[in-house]
């Protein structure tokens, strides 16, 4: 029979043995060190210089002192010496919450058990049947192992929920994901019941839409074309809140070209339409007016205001205006102050002013049709009396043809200006002469012999 146990070399009481309890006692001792055995280092070669009844040090290689050549042992103090005990495979210790296990060579940290198929895992919180995995930290680290990482969540049939949910003090507040649909969708709530749906993705075409509306702080970049019912439609598209797009009322190419009979006078929305030369008049543009382009401006309730504008030939302007039931003529705008005028009334051309001169004298004409003629006739004499008196008068006169013409006799006025002879010299026009083209003007003085000039002035209309 053997003195000591085979596991832990526990001293066995032997018969007729005298002292048994000093067996008994190293037995327990032993018991007391190795059962439930918790060290108080790892790897330790230098004894301590006071340890305590009862401590246990795990030894490493090439220990010193009193622990000399006990490599790998377990040094046990008691009763004021060492002793030590050698491990055998399998044996556990613990350091503070620390567990090793005797691999025959090192203290090597256990494998955890399989984690296949937990019910639950709690990190530093408590896992239920619904939240199978929860944690309670400041932050929770998802790494990548190589290149990328990713997070999936997974449902079961189009109709049930594959979200993130935000919350405040367990009150959902936002949500991101596939809830109720295929569609994604960024949700939003400020009291966990009532939800707003601010972002949309449809899953068949990719199309984001904001059902709430948009409010936009800085710059919006867009980086793709704009399409549906938040554009325009067409050149003739003046629904409310559509943005504009390219080619629509002529923005950014060339206005759409209208052909119908009577299509000008049917627009009386904000539109640009341009008009070939074989259609002006017949689309309703202004008569005697070639190709070009036509801007309609609504304003008030039901009127309008319409600009034709020629892109050739004289370049005129044309205007006119609905005032809820017809269209008033084409008037035609003066593009310039002065210049050449023709025609008149709505069919006038050119300028507003008109100034010339010529041998016969200077003239103003205005496009209203009013023309002014001024001039001063060469120098007179007077050369026959009148009566029995001393009053004297130019036997032919000045014959003063306009530098215009004027469409009937205009009013002349004729002053005299004295060159020699008496300070009573006095102009006067023939009735008898006058016409559109000219009239005559004499001079009278006290004396024969006086000299002077007519300064004439005509007013009249031209057209």
């Amino acid at each position: 029979m053997t003195e000591t146990s085979a596991r832990l070399s526990l001293p066995y009481l032997m018969a007729a043995q005298a002292q048994k309890h000093v067996t008994h006692n190293q037995a327990l001792e032993r018991l007391d060190a190795l059962v439930q055995t918790v060290v108080q280092g790892m790897n330790a070669t230098t004894p301590p210089l006071t340890p305590a009844e009862g401590e246990v040090w795990a030894l490493g290689p090439g220990p010193v002192n009193a622990w000399a050549g006990q490599d790998n042992d377990l040094a046990i103090w008691s009763n004021g010496g060492w002793y030590f005990v050698t491990p055998q495979p399998g044996w556990r210790i613990a350091m503070g919450s620390e567990l090793r296990i005797w691999d025959g060579s090192a203290w090597v940290i256990p494998d955890l058990p399989p984690l296949q198929n937990l019910p639950g895992i709690g990190i530093n919180a408590s896992s239920d049947v619904v939240n199978r995995l929860a944690i309670s930290a400041d932050a929770t680290l998802l790494n990548h192992e190589g290149n990328g990482h990713q997070v999936k969540i997974n449902k079961a049939a189009t109709t049930d929920t594959g979200s993130l949910l935000f919350q405040t003090n367990w009150s959902g507040r936002a949500e991101m994901g596939t809830a109720g649909g295929d569609d994604f969708a960024v949700k939003v709530s400020g009291d966990g019941s009532t939800w707003f749906t601010a972002l949309g993705a449809d899953a068949g075409s990719g199309q984001v839409s904001l059902p709430n509306g948009a409010a936009v702080q800085a710059g919006l970049v867009v980086n793709a074309a704009i399409t549906g019912t938040g554009v325009t439609q067409g050149a003739t598209d003046d629904t409310a809140g559509r943005l504009l797009r390219v080619g629509d009322h002529g923005l950014g190419g060339a206005a759409p070209q209208v052909t119908a009979a009577g299509a000008l006078d049917a627009i009386r929305v904000n539109q640009r339409v341009r008009v070939a030369l074989a259609d002006v008049t017949g689309v309703g543009g202004p008569a005697g007016a070639v190709e070009g382009v036509c801007d309609t401006q609504a304003f008030g309730a039901g009127n309008a205001y319409q600009e034709f504008r020629e892109v050739s030939g004289g370049f005129r302007l044309f205007v006119r205006g609905w005032d809820g039931t017809a269209w008033t003529a084409w008037n035609r705008a003066a593009t310039q102050i002065t210049g050449a005028i023709t025609g008149s009334g709505p069919a006038q051309e050119g300028a507003v002013l008109e100034r010339g001169s010529s041998a016969n004298g200077d003239y103003i004409r205005y496009a209203d049709g009013t023309l002014i003629c001024w001039a001063q006739s060469p120098v007179l004499t007077t050369d026959t009396q009148i009566g029995a008196t001393d009053f004297y008068v130019t036997g032919t006169g000045h014959a003063w043809s306009f530098p215009a013409g004027f469409v009937a006799a205009p009013v002349v006025t004729a002053t005299a200006r004295v060159v020699s002879g008496t300070p009573s010299h006095q102009a006067m026009v023939s009735a008898a002469t006058l016409d559109g083209t000219g009239c005559t003007v004499l001079m009278s003085a006290h004396g024969n012999g006086s000299t002077g000039t007519v300064l004439m002035q005509a007013v009249g209309r031209w057209a």
